[in-house]
């Protein structure tokens, strides 16, 4: 499966000054060529994939081809910004990564990890029917090994020597038969205040933009 999305939640978190970005499980570059494109920066990229490292080739700086499992390339230098978007769950350890993610920064270097959310209301429906089940895609994508909460996610990266500076949810309140009939502007707000004030039920994936401890 080729990964070709631009997560607009993770692009919005981005700082304007970036001037040199690592985008680990970069997939076909196209959220990395979004950032050069905005921000006129350099921007390197990490995939597993040979056939994602092609496609990313054509947009990017540099693309490396790696087992994040295993990670261990030396000489990448320091970088204003690190994105994690839906890559740590694929990981044995994702701690590990993180951990080994501080010699590429410095004090003032933000990272932006997005996390799906094991708890969004729906799997917890299946959960409660007595459904576990891997899908090809989604929140039980069958390549993932680690599941988080929105408590679980906080932990993994404040233990991994982060400090949160931002947080959010991103998700709906569950509206099916009434945004028909309710304006736009409505339906926002309620999801909104929805996914803001019960972040783990609502959600469907979580942004965190964090810098290292002092």
């Amino acid at each position: 499966m080729i990964y070709g999305s631009i997560n607009a939640p993770v692009l919005s978190q981005v700082p304007k000054t970036v001037k040199r970005v690592l985008d680990i499980g970069c997939g076909s570059g196209n959220l990395g060529r979004k950032i050069k494109e905005d921000f006129n920066c350099e921007v390197i990229g990490i995939t597993y994939s040979e056939i994602e490292a092609a496609l990313a080739n054509k947009y990017l700086d540099k693309v490396y081809i790696h087992n994040l499992n295993s990670f261990d390339i030396d000489s990448l230098g320091k970088f204003d910004c690190i994105i994690c978007s839906h890559v740590l769950e694929h990981l044995y350890q994702p701690s590990e990564l993180l951990k080994q993610l501080h010699e590429y920064l410095t004090a003032d270097s933000i990272i932006i990890v997005a996390l799906p959310n094991v708890l969004h209301f729906k799997q917890r429906l299946k959960f409660l029917a007595g459904r576990f089940r891997y899908t090809e895609g989604g929140l039980m994508d069958m390549t993932h090994f680690r599941f988080f909460d929105w408590e679980t996610a906080r932990e993994l990266l404040e233990n991994s020597g982060y400090t949160i500076v931002t947080s959010q949810s991103e998700g709906s309140f569950p509206l099916p038969m009434f945004r028909k009939f309710i304006p736009s502007f409505i339906t926002s707000f309620i999801d909104q205040k929805a996914v803001q004030k019960f972040p783990g039920l609502f959600g469907f994936q979580f942004i965190f933009s964090c810098r290292l401890n002092s």
